[in-house]
């Protein structure tokens, strides 16, 4: 029913509004905006109710698109300020509400074709104002070569790694890494998961897991990893997720 649809998907709504205008009461409208135009107040008999999230995002990015309509809306989240509207909005579209390719050209408007060439556009300009420091949290000294490759090709720069609980604990209070890559087995026994637990006490971090060992992370614990990489990974991979991970963050 349209009514648990929009129930559920409102906090999603609102978060890429207040995203794409910079602003909390801009991104509000926007969604109010939306819902009165095409849920609240009376359609023509022959105009369809949105039946699913693409077609509800849709409704949202036409308002969010049109600055005639909304003249506020010139301030985007500071992480995207330097890409062009339709950029942010593709790759927050991907990244953040994880919407497959097909359905955020949809919601654009426009072709597959040209969404994919936005995206490389926007992950490459992008790379600059999401730059950060990150603490890896992994014992194989090949896997944190690896990791330290892709990082250092997005701008990042590693600024500690971590081989056991004890280790990433202490780095991360002494360097207050804007990023954790987190291994869950570690070299002396300890875990990687109850490392991230401890630093985040005392630092709220965006942390991704990547380990051999996903299975483990499927029994209910409290404080489970948003973003999870199985190894063995891929390098794009990685990097995509890193920019979700980031540009999650950014959103709050």
């Amino acid at each position: 029913m349209l009514y648990e649809l929009i129930t559920k998907e409102l906090p999603f709504m609102r978060r890429y509004a207040r995203a794409m205008t910079g602003d909390q009461m801009a991104g509000d409208l926007c969604v109010e905006t939306m819902l009165q135009e095409h849920v609240l107040k009376p359609q023509p008999a022959d105009a369809p109710l949105p039946a699913d999230r693409t077609t509800l995002f849709g409704l949202l990015d036409s308002i969010i698109a049109d600055p005639a309509r909304h003249p506020e809306l010139d301030s985007p989240l500071p992480s995207l300020g330097n890409l062009s509207s339709l950029s942010r909005r593709a790759l927050f579209l991907t990244a953040v509400e994880q919407f497959e390719k097909d359905a955020a050209a949809q919601i654009l408007g426009i072709a597959l074709e040209e969404l994919e060439d936005t995206l490389k556009n926007a992950e490459r300009d992008l790379a600059s104002s999401l730059a950060t420091d990150v603490l890896i949290i992994e014992d194989e000294p090949m896997i944190a070569f690896q990791l330290k490759e892709i990082i250092e090709s997005l701008g990042h720069e590693l600024v500690a790694r971590a081989q056991t609980r004890e280790e990433a604990v202490k780095e991360a209070r002494t360097k207050k890494p804007g990023l954790l890559l987190v291994d869950i087995q570690l070299a002396d026994g300890s875990s990687g998961l109850d490392a991230m637990d401890e630093i985040m006490k005392f630092h709220q971090v965006p942390s991704i897991v990547i380990t051999a060992y996903p299975e483990r992370l499927l029994a209910g614990r409290t404080n489970e990893p948003a973003f999870l990489i199985p190894k063995p990974f891929r390098a794009d991979h990685v990097k995509t997720v890193i920019s979700q991970a980031l540009l999650t963050q950014s959103a709050y």
